[in-house]
């Protein structure tokens, strides 16, 4: 019997995806977000540094290859199983995670559904690459 393993050139995808839609995402959701947080574009620029791009390309690296981890012992056979799972998730640990930190800090849930959004997703996204993208030993 096949054992299966974790397809590290699938993670580097689902990692290079987890930069693009983000930017992508919030590219578009840009004035509603400043808006709610309270930030204006001159805030915005100012404060660009590299340390959150490092810190997401990080994020990213555990999150999808813990996933894909995960997987390998479930084990996740097929695209389909893969978006269900990474969907499942991203909206139970992430986005109701998101909603209900966001709610004790005042924050509008218009907000949380944009932030945390985002991250249910990118898993479906990375669960669907990583369940239809599998290696075996």
């Amino acid at each position: 019997m096949r054992r299966q393993s974790v397809n590290l050139w699938a993670v580097l995808v689902c990692v290079v995806i987890g930069q693009v839609v983000p930017a992508l995402w919030y590219g578009a959701f840009s004035d509603k977000w400043m808006a709610l947080n309270g930030f204006t574009p001159e805030q915005i620029k100012a404060a660009t540094s590299p340390a959150p791009y490092l810190a997401s390309i990080v994020s990213s690296s555990f999150a999808a290859y813990t996933i894909a981890w995960v997987f390998t012992k479930i084990p996740v056979k097929s695209l389909f199983a893969g978006f269900v799972i990474g969907l499942l998730f991203g909206v139970v640990f992430v986005l109701f995670e998101t909603i209900v930190k966001d709610m004790f800090s005042l924050k509008p849930l218009l907000l949380s559904l944009i932030d945390g959004g985002v991250s249910a997703i990118v898993y479906a996204i990375t669960g669907s690459i990583l369940g239809g993208w599998r290696k075996y030993e």
